[in-house]
């Protein structure tokens, strides 16, 4: 009689789910995560294959880009300059002494008692500045009462606002009560050399800045800072004099852009810079090479194999064979359609394939060798029309690429997850149905139990019979 209570029900019920459960549903739960564990690998490895693809595509170029064009300048004393080269440096050894550094031209107000009367004009002044391409006629309006302070001030603030960085104006106070202004140009050189002059009025005038000639200032009195012949950077290269108006210069060895730091006096001996392959660098982009290979091609070879304890993912997958073999291909087998003599194995250069572990960087030298002595022979064998860089890069875009191997593998791994998600909702719906018939059946059963123990109850009042169980 226990079953028929409504715990007992709820028991059978429960029990009923569990069985047909796992009888509908965990056959079907089962395989949607053996296809979800597939979709989510071949998601990883395409992860991995895209960070290979990536690499391996400046290792396609025969241009400057290439990873085997890799240049580093050294300098022979840093004290003095630094210099840094790109892929488009030329090889070879230059020197350098530096006798003059670039300047930016400066010029200095009158000082004057800042707060004493400047005698400005009222009204609206003009002045024209010009450094380098810069040219403009700027305006003020004075009261004609201004101090010098005042008139220094609203000058340097108009020329700082139409400006924009062309010439800067500051006001500063060479001692206590005094006022100047200096005017500065934005780049270093004779080329950007500061011109004034007033246009309608005498506000430059006023402060000693109306300038018809480059006369150096000298106790307080307005003028330049330097004579034109000091803005320019002077250096003698490779023995042959040269003027450049920036301390940094990219025009005197192609692909290298030296930056001066101080003028080299006298007896210093001269600075050498040696412009030559970044070993380190391609030594560093190779080893990263092999490691983006090793990733993705040991992904796919260990979930592709099987052993007592675990059966790979990839096991019996003929994507995953192909893969895994044409991997293996495309960094071992020789490289074709080269000059003959030339090199056309990976292990000529150092670079050794084991089915098992991949690739490694087994004789640094033989790499080093080959790209100081064979610079050309190197970049063909990863970038020519057959090169281990172009087979890798076409093999693995098949797979990755929006509509690739990968794709629609995934695609049809999605749909097959969907397929038996919609299949485990409809089971469960049917499951939920079945227990809801049994749910009324035992109910119905309970009441016809109930209706029975009260008819027992009521006949035993009379001592009709012994008991109907």
């Amino acid at each position: 009689m226990d079953l028929l209570t409504t715990s007992g029900i709820e028991s059978l019920i429960s029990t009923y789910r569990y069985y047909e459960q796992n009888r509908r549903i965990y056959p079907l739960e089962k395989r949607k995560e053996k296809f979800t564990d597939l979709s989510n690998a071949w998601g990883e490895l395409k992860t991995k294959l895209k960070s290979l693809e990536s690499i391996v595509e400046s290792f396609k170029s025969k241009d400057s880009d290439s990873v085997f064009n890799s240049k580093t300048a050294k300098v022979s004393n840093e004290d003095y300059l630094t210099a840094t080269a790109t892929n488009k440096a030329i090889r070879g050894t230059y020197s350098i002494q530096i006798d003059q550094l670039a300047k930016h031209d400066s010029v200095i107000a009158d000082t004057k008692t800042a707060d004493s009367a400047s005698g400005v004009q009222a009204g609206t002044l003009t002045f024209r500045v010009t450094s380098g391409d810069y040219d403009e006629v700027i305006s003020i309006e004075t009261t004609g009462v201004e101090t010098y302070k005042e008139l220094m001030e609203m000058i340097s603030e108009a020329i700082n606002e139409a400006s924009n960085g062309a010439v800067t104006a500051s006001v500063f106070a060479p001692v206590s009560g005094d006022i100047t202004m200096t005017i500065t140009a934005g780049e270093s050189g004779k080329d950007n050399a500061i011109t004034l002059a007033d246009v309608s009025g005498n506000a430059l005038d006023t402060v000693g800045l109306n300038l018809s000639s480059r006369v150096i200032a000298s106790n307080g009195s307005a003028g330049y800072l330097y004579a034109e012949d000091e803005l320019n950077a002077k250096l003698q290269f490779n023995g042959l004099s040269v003027e450049r108006s920036s301390n940094t210069i990219d025009d005197l060895i192609n692909g290298v852009t030296l930056e001066l730091k101080k003028k080299m006096e006298t007896g210093v001996p001269l600075v050498n810079i040696t412009v030559d392959y970044d070993l380190e660098e391609i030594k560093n982009e190779v080893e990263e090479f092999i490691s983006k290979f090793n990733e993705a091609y040991n992904y796919v070879k260990d979930n592709y194999n099987s052993t007592k304890e675990k059966r790979g993912i990839f096991t019996g997958n003929s994507n995953a064979f192909t893969l895994k073999q044409s991997l293996a291909n495309s960094v071992y087998q020789q490289v074709t359609g080269l000059d003959s003599g030339d090199l056309s194995y990976l292990s000529e250069i150092g670079i050794d394939f084991d089915p098992e572990s991949g690739l490694t960087l087994s004789d640094k030298s033989d790499l080093e060798d080959a790209i100081k002595s064979k610079p050309d022979e190197v970049i063909n064998l990863f970038a020519s029309d057959d090169g281990v860089a172009t087979r890798l890069y076409d093999l693995v875009d098949n797979y990755v690429k929006i509509d690739g191997v990968i794709a629609h593998i995934t695609e049809s791994y999605d749909d097959t997850i969907s397929y038996l998600s919609d299949k485990i909702t409809y089971q469960n719906e049917k499951i939920d149905s079945g227990a809801e018939v049994l749910r009324k059946k035992y109910e119905q059963l309970q009441i016809q139990l109930a209706d029975l123990l009260a008819g027992q109850s009521y006949f035993s009042q009379f001592g009709g019979g012994t008991g109907l169980f």
